[in-house]
């Protein structure tokens, strides 16, 4: 009997050990831990205030033209006939004065945005976003040559062209190359609210994302 309950001692005192090893709290943060979180934790909530930060703006002028031209086409005596007919064409240009504006959303930046290497603190930026804010054409600088056997183009007309002028512009943001500028520009505004947690200005670093892609990423609105 004694043995028995010695044995039974035995199992209860080792599923006691087990248990109180199951719930063995997690080890405490070191200070060093504790004051690196504290501040990415300071710097997120401080660099999220920033929201919408625009960061470059661009002033674009364009000349969107169109050539209307009335052709004679047919077979004349087995030849091929391809002539533009005499006082039978109609052109116009449209001067255009375009805004683009870049910005970088920090409304949802987020600890997955900072990476830190010792000393070393790196901001990764969301992906820029470029925006035409507006265009502005001034009507009396709109000049057209209508031929005397053509008629006006029409309001419809002329807005069209507008609207191709400015699609022109939006498709053409990709090639801008404005990368560099942008992330220049937030660097500017964003490493003042770095070295307020502490860091040295020589080892922050701001940049984008390594596989950003210009020509998939920027946003592109038509006002």
């Amino acid at each position: 009997m004694n043995n028995r309950h010695c044995l039974l001692a035995a199992i209860a005192a080792a599923v006691m050990s087990a248990c109180s090893c199951q719930d063995k709290a997690p080890a405490a943060e070191s200070p060093a831990e504790t004051e690196q979180r504290d501040s990415t934790e300071a710097l997120i909530s401080q660099v999220q205030k920033c929201s919408r930060l625009y960061t470059t703006e661009i002033q674009i002028h364009k000349i969107v033209t169109y050539d209307d031209v009335v052709r004679l086409r047919g077979n004349l005596m087995n030849m091929q006939v391809d002539v533009p007919l005499p006082l039978g064409d109609r052109k116009v240009a449209i001067p255009m004065d375009a805004t683009l504006k870049a910005y970088v959303d920090l409304s949802g930046f987020s600890a997955s945005n900072i990476e830190h290497d010792g000393d070393q603190i790196t901001i990764l930026l969301p992906d820029p976003q470029i925006e035409l804010t507006s265009t502005k054409i001034k009507q009396a600088d709109i000049k057209e040559f209508v031929g005397i056997t053509r008629s006006r183009f029409t309001d419809k007309e002329l807005s069209d062209f507008e609207q191709q002028g400015r699609q022109s512009i939006i498709n053409s943001i990709p090639q801008m190359d404005v990368k560099a500028a942008i992330m220049a520009n937030a660097a500017r505004v964003l490493v003042p609210i770095v070295t307020q947690m502490g860091y040295d200005e020589r080892n922050i670093t701001i940049a984008f994302r390594k596989d950003f892609d210009e020509s998939k990423t920027i946003k592109k609105r038509n006002d």
